[in-house]
């Protein structure tokens, strides 16, 4: 292996969430450099969930919003996919082409202003984004930037973290989604925690996500899990929910809606 392009996943992401996290508790250290460390491994199974569920990847452009350390980018690129990626920070774009390098793989990582993305309308068959809308300043425009540059019919996965799900992903501390920004920040501090703002952090339920969707520019639809073989009880209740139109994911932990470009 080449020794210039050689890294440690667990160090870099050491140095990096302290630096960038001085308020930060050594739970909350230690569960991002785990999520770094695990990343690619973690990412095989969201391959295999996007094959199952919203399409081949074999040639197909996918972009990576929100790229990180590159994991999810490098296992998708594994599995066929053409990938290109968007983020905000330089220093996480030289970890991510150095993390890509040694796991050969051939990413074009790209820093963008969180709102822009820097591709022409219709270019990706396919955009995913995981666990970072959370952490975007304006994700209403960059939910429409991301259906401006899918194709027609291309397909977009996005997760992030439940708004009410009783213990809050990044901090890990209980009910601090479900209070009022000031006192949130109050009781992180009590905890020892680092602030709201020094991730960037805001809390969406499925609803709010919705509310963001309609508001863009393009039609588009929720694609629905397949109920085929399904039955009871739990196949009862999700068309009663598709009914209504609510995915069964809003009472989930983490939110994944699959939506089509019309």
């Amino acid at each position: 292996m080449n020794t210039t392009i050689k890294m440690d996943i667990k160090e870099e992401a050491e140095r990096y969430f302290t630096k960038h996290y001085p308020r930060a508790s050594r739970k909350e250290i230690e569960k991002q450099v785990e999520d770094w460390q695990n990343k690619i491994i973690y990412s095989e199974a969201l391959v295999k969930f996007f094959l199952e569920r919203v399409g081949p990847i074999e040639n197909k452009k996918i972009l990576d919003v929100g790229f990180g350390s590159g994991g999810v980018a490098i296992a998708f690129n594994r599995a066929g996919a053409i990938i290109s990626g968007v983020d905000v920070d330089p220093e996480l774009k030289s970890i991510a082409e150095r993390n890509s390098a040694v796991n050969n793989a051939k990413i074009d990582f790209k820093i963008y202003n969180g709102t822009e993305l820097p591709f022409s309308d219709g270019y990706f068959d396919y955009v995913i984004s995981f666990s970072v809308l959370e952490h975007v300043s304006f994700p209403d425009k960059l939910l429409n930037e991301i259906l401006r540059v899918l194709k027609p019919n291309g397909r977009f996965l996005l997760t992030l973290p439940n708004k009410y799900y009783p213990r809050e992903t990044h901090t890990l501390a209980y009910f601090v989604s479900y209070m009022p920004k000031k006192l949130a920040n109050v009781y992180l501090k009590l905890l020892k925690r680092s602030s709201l703002e020094d991730d960037n952090l805001h809390f969406y339920s499925y609803f709010d996500i919705l509310k963001m969707l309609k508001k863009t520019n393009y039609k588009y639809e929720l694609v629905y899990k397949d109920l085929t073989g399904m039955r009871g009880l739990k196949k009862r209740l999700i068309l009663l929910l598709k009914k209504l139109n609510i995915h069964y994911t809003a009472f989930l932990k983490q939110l994944i809606f699959i939506i089509e470009k019309l």
